[in-house]
């Protein structure tokens, strides 16, 4: 069950759709809602700080933590406006030190909800969004920055292709697809990949033994056809909820980078997704 939710709270923006869409969630789950508000430090290289004043720096500081404090506050309205018992963790770290702090933290909650980041408007949600992912350890849901309404699952897309993150987005994915009208395992193979099911068979028997039914819709697509782009129109096609799909990563100089069906879903999403890596 999940009785614990983790939220990054977004900061600078008119309205926070993550905090909001937790809210709701948390609501529906009868959930403890954590909201983490960061005071992010001013990350200066060393050779730059002599030509920057002091009154600048210490404005920004000002700033950034008049940021936090108008992001808790909004989020502990939020919360009590949905019904739901919520706290606020406060913590004044650079963006890198709260990245890892939100990972650690993921750790010992049911599940964390960070915002998709807004291609307008920069700012620290791409990188807590892929530290999350990659270094939690946890399943982490991603609302799209244009996210109105509430938490829904009435249609739920699962993106199945056998592999170990998939399976463990499915697992962590196991509350909210009990609650689902509808659920779709949606898998998707290049014509050249042969003959092979992607262990559907068993996924049948598996949720069938956890009292789920779903329908299997299998997808074949040339060489040259984008496999986000696939996933992405068949969400669209079956007015899907949210999506659960396992994120993947890719090792470069001891650093976990989003591969590139997981970049482009998260680029691109326009529902929330749930990930597991």
């Amino acid at each position: 069950m999940i009785r614990d939710i983790l939220v990054n709270l977004t900061q600078g923006a008119e309205s926070d759709p993550a905090a909001l869409y937790a809210a709701s969630l948390a609501a529906a789950f009868k959930a403890h809602l954590t909201g983490l508000a960061v005071t992010y430090e001013i990350d200066v290289p060393p050779f730059y700080m002599g030509a920057l004043p002091t009154d600048f720096i210490d404005q920004q500081i000002r700033e950034n933590e008049a940021a936090a404090d108008r992001a808790a506050t909004a989020f502990r309205a939020t919360a009590t406006a949905a019904g739901v018992t919520c706290d606020v963790r406060a913590l004044s770290a650079s963006l890198g030190e709260a990245a890892q702090a939100l990972c650690e933290l993921s750790r010992l909650f049911d599940l964390t909800v960070v915002a998709q980041p807004d291609p307008d408007r920069p700012g620290p949600e791409e990188v807590i969004a892929e530290a999350a992912l990659m270094e939690a350890g946890r399943a982490v849901l991603v609302v799209p920055y244009v996210q109105k309404p509430p938490f829904s699952i009435a249609r739920i897309v699962v993106a199945w292709d056998g592999s170990r993150a998939s399976a463990r987005a499915l697992s962590e994915s196991l509350p909210l697809l009990h609650r689902a009208e509808h659920i779709e395992i949606f898998t998707v193979r290049r014509a050249n990949d042969g003959d092979t099911d992607a262990g559907t068979t068993d996924l049948e028997r598996h949720l069938g033994r956890h009292g789920l039914a779903a329908q299997f819709r299998h997808l074949t697509i040339g060489s040259g056809e984008n496999i986000s782009s696939a996933i992405l129109n068949e969400v669209s096609d079956q007015g899907a909820d949210l999506v659960v799909m396992g994120g993947y990563g890719h090792s470069r100089l001891r650093e976990m980078v989003l591969g590139g069906v997981t970049r482009e879903i998260i680029d691109s999403m326009t529902v929330p997704v749930l990930m597991a890596h």
